[in-house]
């Protein structure tokens, strides 16, 4: 009995095996695998390649300075009886600055003058001297010595002529010292005597700077010179003019860094047409260097390589796809490195994801 009730179970369960078995045999067929579905990404994981300008950007610090200064001093020792500018007054050039007594120094240049006269006396004197002894010694009628006599003595006041006659053109350059002009349109910055003042000889006057051209004197990392040239671009902020920029340029480079720092010394210059920069105002900026224009820059993190190359992964459709490309200028500040093989417009997998591979199905959200 037990066993006619197992044979019935069997026969009973057996159509259902056969059932299951086929269907499950048919889902293997149709499919052969199981289709994955697509890698989603997120707008951010990609980027759409586009011309841009790209620089590194070296950021400097420094006081202004004016390019062209003067600093005067007297060349003569002398009483001021004119000292019409203060500190602040514009000047032009050839304006009067300082003006000297004359009086002693009139006096000299005719001393001087005088005592060139007398030498000529002398000289003229002398010279008929000695043109008598040579005639009185071609004669036998005087020693050989007394002509030489005479023509030292001719010699020794020539001499002393020419010694006078320089003292003269010293004492007529001090009278012309007696006055001080600008040499160049400018500001009076400093000036150190008064009117009146009787001052010696290379004392300091006053100063003279032009402030249509200014300066700044930067330091920039070592590591950064080889990037830096002369003419490159630089946009200083001074303090006292929020939200305004100044325009200037890379005009000398220091040959040595300077002493205890990694720092070399780079000049800048500044056109002040407007005169709104004072010396000793200070300024930040940025200095471009590596300056690219119309480049296409990628992240990084999007450039792989393999056995093949160097490459990025281009979107195509809902694809992924291996695109080679070759490497430009690297702007490590910005995490950028200059390409070629993208073109303008391709989107690019800029995410580092490791395991995302060519031929990979994806699709993009938000892009």
């Amino acid at each position: 009995m037990t066993t006619a009730i197992r044979r019935l179970g069997y026969a009973f369960l057996l159509p259902s095996l056969i059932a299951i078995g086929v269907i499950g045999g048919a889902g293997r067929v149709a499919g052969q695998e199981p289709a994955s579905a697509p890698i989603e990404l997120s707008a951010v994981d990609v980027s759409t390649a586009t011309r841009q300008d790209v620089a590194t950007d070296v950021r400097i610090a420094g006081s202004l300075t004016p390019i062209r200064r003067s600093t005067l001093t007297s060349r003569v020792s002398a009483t001021i009886l004119e000292l019409p500018v203060q500190i602040g007054d514009v000047v032009k050039k050839g304006d009067l600055l300082v003006r000297f007594d004359t009086e002693a120094l009139a006096s000299a240049v005719t001393a001087r003058k005088a005592e060139i006269d007398a030498l000529g006396a002398q000289i003229e004197l002398a010279e008929v001297v000695l043109e008598r002894n040579t005639s009185l010694g071609e004669r036998g009628a005087a020693s050989e010595a007394t002509r030489l006599e005479a023509q030292a003595n001719l010699l020794n006041l020539r001499a002393q002529l020419r010694s006078k006659q320089a003292e003269v053109a010293d004492a007529e350059r001090s009278l012309a010292y007696a006055e001080l002009r600008a040499e160049f349109d400018g500001v009076v910055a400093s000036r150190a005597v008064d009117q009146g003042q009787t001052v010696p000889l290379n004392t300091e006057l006053m100063s003279l700077v032009d402030l249509s051209r200014m300066e700044v004197d930067a330091g920039v990392p070592t590591s950064r010179i080889p990037l830096v040239r002369l003419g490159q671009p630089v946009e200083l902020n001074v303090e006292g003019f929020a939200g305004r920029t100044f325009t200037g340029e890379v005009v000398r480079i220091s040959p040595t860094a300077v002493a205890g720092s990694r720092a070399v010394r780079v000049f800048l210059a500044i056109d002040n047409d407007e005169g709104l920069l004072r010396g000793g105002m200070f300024t930040t900026g940025i200095l471009k260097v590596d300056d690219q224009k119309g480049v296409i820059a990628l992240p990084a993190a999007s450039i792989r390589h393999d056995s093949e190359g160097t490459f990025v992964l281009k979107v195509d459709g809902n694809m992924l796809h291996r695109q080679p490309v070759d490497l430009g200028t690297s702007w490590t500040d910005r995490n950028l490195v200059q390409v070629s093989g993208v073109g303008e417009g391709d989107v690019i997998v800029t995410a580092p994801l490791p395991d995302l591979v060519a031929g990979t199905s994806v699709r993009i959200e938000d892009i």
